[in-house]
């Protein structure tokens, strides 16, 4: 078992990283520009600065959607959705101890949990519906997002990354092939 709860500071600034080298990736797969803040709102927060609602127990990080209204003049009211991407460090950190007993490998894992985590979240901004889904169809998703993971960083071509990759293919083939084709899988399939 991981000797914190927490990331250190070292591996938060390993966070960064992730977050630096997935938003490029991603920018280039999807063709997309993440730096724009109305199309693409969201941030990253590890586990000591979360709140109750954004910790879970099932998962090694999660996106939380939060709306917000404003009143703009002629007193037109506009929702706008935010996006957080929810890092576990506690289960991160006790996932890399149980599959290696070390946490040599904790870098790349973040690596691949941040992109997944982030091509939610592009998904989610362009088709905010795709946040509300029936269980099994977000298991599809999910899937789905794994298999955009998986392309997304096997050019990335580092080692230890391959490591993680092939260890999440099974959640790449776990579930069939979604039937439906949104405008956003035309768009992936186009990148």
């Amino acid at each position: 078992m991981a000797e914190s709860l927490f990331f250190n500071k070292q591996q938060r600034l390993w966070v960064g990283e992730a977050l630096e080298i997935s938003e490029s990736l991603a920018a280039g797969y999807f063709l997309v520009n993440l730096g724009n803040l109305e199309q693409f709102p969201y941030d990253l927060q590890t586990l000591a600065n979360l709140k109750s609602q954004e910790k879970t127990r099932r998962a090694l990080a999660q996106v939380c959607k939060y709306e917000y209204s404003k009143t703009t003049p002629p007193l037109k009211r506009r929702t706008k959705e935010f996006y957080r991407i929810c890092l576990q460090d506690d289960k991160i950190l006790n996932t890399v101890w149980a599959e290696t007993s070390s946490l040599a490998l904790l870098k790349p894992l973040l690596l691949y949990v941040v992109a997944h985590e982030l091509i939610h979240v592009i998904r989610f901004s362009v088709d905010p519906q795709r946040f509300f889904l029936r269980p099994e169809d977000k298991r599809v998703e999910e899937k789905d997002v794994h298999g955009m993971t998986y392309e997304l960083l096997k050019s990335f071509n580092d080692p230890q990354v391959g490591l993680w990759l092939d260890r999440y293919r099974p959640w790449r083939e776990k579930y069939g092939s979604h039937a439906e084709q949104s405008a956003l899988d035309k768009l992936c399939q186009r990148a």
